[in-house]
């Protein structure tokens, strides 16, 4: 019995010091459709018969570009720089950038822990700006359902939040506590493991490779654009069309 003890505090232990040599990382997510979002969007009876068709092959070219759109997160334990990595051109018939867009997560994206701030640095109408929110402000659920993602075991979490672009919904998230960093894609973080997939809508974050470091990467903090605070940002945004069809 003694030597089963020493055996587990012995794995614990180990298990730790891990840990412990981590120190930083990245992570290489793709980006997939829930086709259903298509019929869906078609049942609504003020499209006509030929936007219907004209729907369905941009739907059909965005599926065949989806695999060239590729994200990426750089992280320490206390801060995560998320971004939309450079492709190459695609003959699907559909720009990446397009395909972006659509997926709703534009811009790069910063949290820092010490702060509780997310930073969305994005350019809109030809302004610089940068969204904040307090990384608290994602009230996350988190169930005892799991499922393993390259090779960690991963628990469910929900919440409801409003993004800078697009209606509010619920996310779904799948986190490690193995990896004991609060980030993971666009607007999310705040769980206590990272978060290596996050369903947004009709489109789905997941991890596609994994790096760890025993160095602490250093990870800037974006100074480019006029803070705005999410609360303020829808009114900014009207406000720089108003602008903008006025200029043009």
């Amino acid at each position: 019995m003694k030597d089963k003890i020493l055996l587990l505090l012995s794995l614990l232990f180990f298990v730790h010091s891990a840990w412990a040599q981590i120190a930083s990382g990245k992570v290489t997510y793709k980006v997939e459709a829930d086709e259903s979002m298509m019929e869906e969007i078609l049942k609504d009876d003020q499209f006509s018969d030929q936007l219907k068709s004209h729907l369905r092959i941009m739907f059909s070219n965005q599926i065949k570009t989806l695999p060239y759109l590729f994200y990426q997160i750089e992280f320490n334990s206390k801060e995560s720089f998320f971004k939309k990595m450079e492709s190459m051109a695609t003959d699907s018939g559909f720009d990446l950038s397009r395909t972006a867009g659509n997926v709703g997560v534009e811009g790069t994206y910063y949290h820092s822990l010490d702060e509780d701030k997310s930073y969305h640095q994005v350019n809109t109408l030809g302004n610089d700006i940068v969204v904040i929110n307090n990384i608290s402000d994602l009230d996350w659920k988190i169930t005892n359902e799991t499922k393993t993602i390259q090779g960690y075991v991963c628990y469910k979490a929900t919440a409801e939040f409003i993004p800078d672009f697009g209606k509010g919904e619920v996310a779904t998230a799948w986190f490690t506590k193995d990896l004991p960093f609060q980030f993971g894609p666009a607007f999310y973080a705040g769980l206590p493991g990272l978060i290596l997939e996050v369903k947004q809508g009709y489109y789905t974050f997941y991890a596609d490779d994994i790096n760890l470091s025993k160095r602490e990467k250093k990870i800037k903090k974006p100074k480019k654009g006029r803070i705005i605070e999410l609360n303020n940002f829808k009114e900014e945004q009207d406000r720089m069309k108003r602008s903008y069809i006025k200029a043009h």
